[in-house]
């Protein structure tokens, strides 16, 4: 009987990186000449900027930094089941792939499921699904957190009730069966208030205040955005899908949407350094022997 193929085939995966980098790059030059065409926007932008919202900028770095802590979190207690990996070392390479999806043809996914197999001997495979299962909670989370909205704004209730979202899960971590992926969700949830705080914040940065209820929203469309494969960290896809959201979001227009963007993406590549350097640094240092390949493991070459 042949081989296996390998879900993570080197020369479809360079084609499909290549597709994505080209779409990133038009789709961030696309943003770029649409605000500058926009007279209005760049004259905002320059007040805003000459008089920083240092407040905003704040709330930006210290939301990256969360949802980075997040987002190990959730993997780091998908993966743990299936090797000795550390929530410390979970973190270091989330920063490390966040910063490699911003080099181009570069993908962090791939560079962390191959030190999962040669560091703690799990296969391909398995790291590939937990990287969907993972890709599954965001978006259950994306429903209970649109339910939630819908229900405070039919019921006229304050946007603040959208913070209990989280709560939704809670039953589930009361059975051994259901207790990581209930705590998983929560932290999913979790993550997703986070963006939408982020995105207020890279608004009131740009020069627009937007309300609550709008930032909600624009979370929930910058998450599905962020799920685009092979375009790493929903580079320019954000941007546009958060701008052509405005007429159904409202609070703000498209020229507005991707600056905003643009501003939150500035400031989100600059932590992607501070945070991803070092964590990069780190695991080249290791000294870590190579676990034995598993006899179950089908998806070598």
């Amino acid at each position: 009987m042949p081989p296996e193929p390998s879900p993570l085939d080197r020369t479809q995966r360079k084609l499909l990186r290549r597709i994505g980098t080209v779409a990133s790059v038009l789709l961030v030059a696309g943003a770029v000449v649409a605000i500058a065409r926009n007279q209005a926007i760049l004259d905002s932008l320059s007040r805003a900027f000459a008089s920083p919202r240092w407040d905003a900028l704040a709330v930006l770095a210290a939301t990256v930094v969360a949802q980075q802590v997040l987002t190990s979190s959730v993997f780091w207690m998908l993966m743990r089941r299936h090797g000795p990996v550390g929530w410390g070392e979970m973190n270091a390479l989330i920063a490390a792939s966040t910063l490699a999806n911003y080099v181009p043809l570069q993908a962090g996914s791939i560079g962390r499921l191959a030190y999962h197999k040669v560091v703690h001997g799990i296969p391909l495979k398995t790291s590939l699904v937990v990287i969907l299962v993972a890709m599954g909670l965001v978006a259950m989370s994306l429903v209970v957190l649109v339910v939630m909205g819908l229900w405070v704004s039919r019921a006229g209730a304050s946007w603040w009730w959208v913070a209990a979202a989280p709560l939704a899960w809670v039953p589930l971590l009361a059975g051994p069966a259901t207790r990581v992926v209930g705590a998983c969700l929560v932290l999913r949830t979790v993550e997703l208030l986070v963006i939408a705080l982020q995105s207020w914040a890279a608004f009131r940065m740009s020069g627009w205040d937007i309300e609550p209820s709008t930032a909600v929203g624009v979370a929930v469309v910058a998450a599905v955005a962020n799920l685009t494969p092979f375009i790493g960290n929903g580079l320019g896809v954000r941007e546009w899908a958060v701008g052509l959201a405005a007429p159904l979001l409202g609070g703000y227009e498209t020229d507005a949407g991707l600056a905003a963007q643009l501003t939150g993406r500035a400031v989100d590549a600059v932590m992607a350094v501070a945070m991803g350097g070092p964590a990069l640094a780190w695991i080249a240092s290791r000294r870590v022997a190579p676990a034995p390949a598993s006899p179950l493991d089908s998806s070598r070459p």
